[in-house]
């Protein structure tokens, strides 16, 4: 019997150290500087995803070797691959690619999981390039201004932020774009095992009149 208690008590207090593990902030710094560097941070685990480590290059296949690549089938990469996907991209054009996809994965987030979310920081800043064509520049910091401002917009109204900046602006004496960008995003796991969880119960009855009309047909 007191054995019995033990191993309850246990298993209480492994359940119990499970939740406050949930209930602490998984941070996430985002940083963009030409390329974007990602670094996530946990109790006292720091770690750097982006860059990554370069590769080796590998010497090219000769034509004999070389396979016609396979098209990419729709739905194969989640929304885990699309954000690594984004955050790959260099450039102005790049970065303003990866901002909008984003935001849009965001804002299908479910209403629980946003509210987990806390943009501690946002800072944008943005100089479009007009040495090069004065009318050219002017046009494209008008198209970029707006498309920004409007973005951020979103992103704001679906996680506020107290310690925010964006602006955008035109140098004629910039041959290059310049981005400054860094971020600081933390959310709770909790939260999301909570939304993986109703998301399970919604689905038990829809999924039970799915067996009961297999099993009508088949008689």
């Amino acid at each position: 019997m007191i054995v019995l208690y033990v191993i309850l008590w246990a298993i209480l207090g492994l359940l119990l150290l499970l939740l406050l593990l949930t209930l602490m902030p998984v941070g996430a710094e985002l940083r963009f500087d030409g390329e974007f560097h990602l670094r996530i941070k946990y109790l006292f685990l720091n770690i750097p995803l982006l860059p990554g480590e370069p590769q080796e290059e590998t010497k090219e296949p000769s034509k004999e070797e070389e396979k016609p690549e396979e098209p990419e089938k729709p739905g194969r990469t989640g929304i885990g691959g699309r954000i690594k996907a984004s955050l790959k991209r260099e450039g102005l054009g790049g970065f303003l690619q990866a901002l909008g996809e984003l935001i849009s994965l965001l804002g299908q987030a479910t209403v629980g999981i946003l509210r987990g979310f806390d943009l501690r920081h946002f800072d944008l800043y943005l100089c479009v390039a007009g040495a090069g064509d004065a009318a050219a520049g002017a046009k494209l910091f008008g198209k970029i201004s707006e498309g920004v401002y409007s973005a951020c917009g979103v992103l704001f109204t679906l996680l506020p932020c107290g310690n925010k900046g964006v602006t955008v602006d035109l140098s004629y004496d910039l041959w290059e774009s310049r981005v400054d960008f860094s971020a600081e995003l933390s959310i709770r796991p909790f939260f999301v095992l909570m939304e993986g969880l109703k998301l399970v119960i919604k689905s038990i009855r829809p999924l039970r009149r799915i067996l009961k009309s297999e099993r009508k047909n088949k008689q």
